[in-house]
C-alpha cells in the first residue's frame, strides 16, 4: 500500500564516487582560503606599519617637546633664601615670577604640540575612512 521510508534513501557503495575529483575540489578550496588569508595578513602588516609610523611621529613630537622644555626651563635647585619683591597685596619672590614665565612657555609649547598631534591624528583617521 504505502512504500516504506527506507526505499526513498539511495544506498551507495563507499568510495563509489570519483575521489580524485573530490580531492581536486578540496585542493582548490584550500588554495582559495589560503589566498584570502595571505591577502588579509598582508593588509594587516600594511596597516600595522602605517599605525606604527604615526605612533612614532606623535611620540617623537612629545619626546622632542619634553627635551626642549627641559633644556629651556631652569632647573629646580635647593630652596634657599631668594630676594623678595614687595607688591601691594603681599610679597612675591623673584624666583616665582621667573617660574611663572617658564610655566607659561611650557604650557604654550605643550598646547601647540598636543594640538599638532591631534591634527595629525584627525587627518590620519580621515584618510583611513576614505580608503575604506
Amino acid at each position: 500500500m504505502s512504500s516504506s521510508p527506507e526505499s526513498s534513501v539511495k544506498i551507495t557503495k563507499p568510495f563509489s564516487s570519483d575521489t580524485d575529483q573530490d580531492k581536486k575540489e578540496l585542493l582548490q578550496d584550500a588554495d582559495l582560503y589560503r589566498d584570502k588569508l595571505e591577502s588579509q595578513w598582508s593588509d594587516l602588516k600594511k596597516d600595522a606599519t602605517e599605525y606604527g609610523k604615526q605612533a612614532l611621529v606623535i611620540g617623537g613630537v612629545v619626546a622632542t617637546t619634553f627635551l626642549v622644555m627641559n633644556a629651556v626651563l631652569p632647573k629646580n635647585k635647593k630652596k634657599s633664601e631668594e630676594p623678595i619683591i614687595p607688591t601691594q597685596k603681599g610679597k612675591i619672590s623673584k624666583k616665582k615670577t621667573q617660574f611663572a614665565v617658564g610655566q607659561a612657555v611650557q604650557s604654550l609649547a605643550w598646547t601647540l604640540a598636543v594640538g599638532w598631534a591631534r591634527q595629525k591624528l584627525k587627518h590620519f583617521i580621515a584618510d583611513e575612512r576614505k580608503t575604506e
